[in-house]
């Protein structure tokens, strides 16, 4: 069932505009929709070497290296090439929590992404995905198929449990080479992140987590005798929740987050934290400054 509330607002879609500006200004004498990848082939840049392995074109082989060394070599060139960038859109229960709702701040990120991406002539699609794929749309290579976004953005529900690696392995037919994939989630999934994460960077593809933080997600709101229901499951336990308490909720979410962009970027993944506090634009700048998603 579709939310009832319009997450894009006129003055959100404005910024959109904004943002498309800015990114563009960033991006001043790079082509675009262009990305560089590492390919074989004659007359392109040379990159690096990796070892031939059997299967490999013998055609791109490095001979003179070979006279030099005795190895098989392959010459690994850089070649600039249309890549699209795939949105995974966390929309399990756990995402209606939040002040504002974590999965409106989500659906305003990935139509801010989506959007830069768009009128920087990639090819975008979105991915409703919980325990699985739910849905997706694709939106070609132009700033006007927004609307087909932000459509299907509006009718995307937090609803049923998270499975982020089942998530992935359903994403993975419909992406036959890889690209740029962005997951924008709470990472509450019991079965942890790393999983589907490694499944994608193992496959060739440039990840990024959006990870979506809110305050109440183990601190909620008032204190003495609470009773806590999970989002999901619909567990309930009852807690007496004091300051102190509080205090020790607080700094575990912190170290939840701190210890998620370590173990990222240790092995090449790109993060960020996207806390509900923040406006979607002002995030999608930071992350824009900080360059690598969206060019």
């Amino acid at each position: 069932m579709a939310d009832a509330r319009d997450p894009f607002d006129s003055a959100f879609l404005q910024r959109l505009e904004y943002l498309r500006i800015v990114s563009r200004r960033m991006a001043a004498g790079a082509g675009a929709g262009r990305r560089t990848g590492r390919r074989t082939g004659p007359g392109l840049e040379f990159a690096e070497h990796r070892a031939y392995v059997p299967g490999d074109d013998f055609r791109h082989i490095d001979w003179a290296a070979f006279g030099r060394l005795e190895r098989l070599l392959l010459r690994l060139c850089q070649q600039e090439e249309d890549l699209g960038i795939d949105f995974l859109l966390d929309a399990s229960a756990s995402m209606a929590t939040g002040r504002p709702a974590k999965v409106d701040h989500a659906r305003r990120l990935a139509a801010a992404l989506a959007y830069v991406g768009l009128a920087s002539l990639d090819r975008v699609r979105l991915f409703g995905v919980d325990a699985g794929v739910r849905a997706h749309v694709a939106a070609g290579r132009d700033k006007a198929h927004v609307l087909a976004i932000l459509d299907f953005l509006r009718g995307l529900a937090a609803e049923g449990p998270t499975d982020l690696a089942r998530s992935v392995e359903g994403y993975l037919p419909h992406a036959p080479r890889p690209g740029l994939v962005v997951i924008v989630s709470d990472l509450m999934d019991p079965a942890g992140y790393q999983k589907p994460l490694t499944l994608l960077a193992s496959r060739g593809f440039e990840a990024w987590c959006l990870h979506v933080t809110d305050p109440a997600d183990l601190a909620p709101g008032g204190t003495g005798d609470l009773a806590v229901t999970d989002a999901e499951t619909g567990d309930t336990l009852g807690v007496h929740l004091s300051d102190a308490l509080r205090v020790r909720l607080a700094a575990e979410a912190d170290r939840f987050a701190a210890e998620a962009r370590a173990w990222c970027l240790s092995r090449g993944i790109g993060y960020a934290e996207a806390p509900t506090r923040i406006p979607a634009d002002a995030l999608v700048l930071d992350v824009l400054r900080r360059g690598g998603l969206v060019q």
